[in-house]
């Protein structure tokens, strides 16, 4: 079972550190393209970590739900831990949010500009909510159930999105649309949530979050991935061959269908959960494959530093990053004197912006290191 985790970790330790060097370049105006989103429908690498840390999130507990419900043995005791790590996980997405004060502007208002806009939702909160809601499917239903309704989900997202007209405040009905600021999604977002607390507060004609209410489902679809993919790699040990040409079909069937429904991060689209999830299980099942013919990773490895304490990796970097921007010295925040530096070397801007993210992905990793070598795992 350690080979297992191993692997597991691993896959979970390259999503924390791609996700931190892709949220922390020099300069946004120079970016390696597969470094950035893509800018509205399509796919790029940078697109498929954070459904990577859904998908691992499910693996997870395909492992670990089943041996503490038979250490507890109280479908209830299980449901307030799960419920407990959920708001743990909402509660820490709110505190980066709040982490923030624009000591250039004399003026500035922390209650009004940041705590009474307080971003309801964001990455660490969907990974609560989307936690939560799988756990709670899972002890509600037998686990031969979870391919269907993961097939249900995308298809009931796919319904709503496509089928039920909405309406603007100008009364323009509108129905099926899947673009900025204008989707089903966007328009829910909108209206309960507020547009001063979502992250495109200012798109039209809705406000919206990319992770918002509606787009949660195809999310928990993701989840309930993992969660298939998990028992049946780890816990049944049966044959990858089915495996792996379900998820190809995936990943065809999603490009395919793309014509009709575009792949979008933001909106998590049907398409979208389809060839991420194909990719991720392909990955996964190769991490398995590496683990069971080369052994588990030794002791120390990076991507074993970074998937043990990946919350806490995470939450390092978000605040670091934070007061990098916050102090500021002569006028300039600590990061543009930093990119002043790595600007001036001979290298094309964005091979020098990568650079700066390289250095301060090394900065939040050494702490991590001397966690992980002194024992201390921050456990949700």
């Amino acid at each position: 079972m350690m080979q297992r985790i191993s692997a597991l970790d691993a896959l979970r330790g390259l999503a924390i550190i791609a996700m931190v060097l892709v949220n922390n370049p020099g300069s946004w105006q120079a970016v390696y393209a597969p470094l950035k989103h893509a800018a509205w429908h399509g796919l790029t690498p940078t697109d498929v970590i954070f459904p990577g840390f859904i998908f691992v999130m499910g693996v997870t507990i395909a492992i670990h739900l089943p041996r503490e419900l038979e250490r507890v043995g109280n479908v209830m005791a299980v449901l307030r831990s799960t419920t407990r790590r959920a708001m743990t996980l909402i509660l820490l997405g709110w505190l980066l949010y709040l982490c923030w004060f624009n000591s250039a502007s004399p003026g500035y208002s922390w209650i009004e500009e940041r705590l009474l806009t307080l971003r309801f939702a964001g990455v660490l909160p969907r990974l609560g909510i989307v936690y939560w809601l799988t756990v709670v499917i899972i002890l509600t239903l037998s686990w031969r159930w979870l391919g269907v309704l993961t097939a249900l989900l995308l298809a009931g997202y796919w319904g709503a999105m496509a089928l039920i007209p909405y309406s603007s405040a100008d009364g323009v009905i509108y129905q099926g649309q899947w673009e900025f600021g204008n989707s089903l999604a966007a328009y829910i977002d909108h209206h309960l949530l507020g547009k001063a607390h979502v992250y495109y507060g200012q798109a039209t004609p809705f406000a919206f979050d990319p992770e918002g209410v509606l787009s949660t489902l195809p999310a928990v679809a993701t989840c309930l991935t993992g969660v298939w993919v998990g028992r049946y790699v780890l816990v049944q040990q049966r044959c990858p061959n089915k495996l792996m040409m379900l998820a190809l079909a995936g990943i065809c069937a999603g490009y395919g269908l793309s014509v009709v429904n575009p792949l979008n991060k933001a909106l998590w689209s049907p398409t979208f959960v389809m060839v991420t999830s194909g990719m991720l299980t392909i990955l996964f099942w190769l991490s398995v494959v590496y683990e069971r013919k080369a052994g588990p990773l030794p002791k120390g490895h990076p991507l074993l530093v970074a998937g043990t304490n990946s919350i806490a990796f995470f939450m390092l970097s978000g605040i670091l990053a934070r007061v990098l921007l916050m102090v500021n010295v002569d006028g300039v925040s600590l990061k543009g004197h930093a990119w002043q530096v790595v600007e001036g070397l001979p290298l094309p801007p964005e091979l020098a912006s990568l650079l700066l993210a390289g250095i301060f992905l090394m900065i939040c990793y050494y702490p991590i290191k001397f966690m992980y070598h002194n024992g201390f795992f921050w456990r949700i």
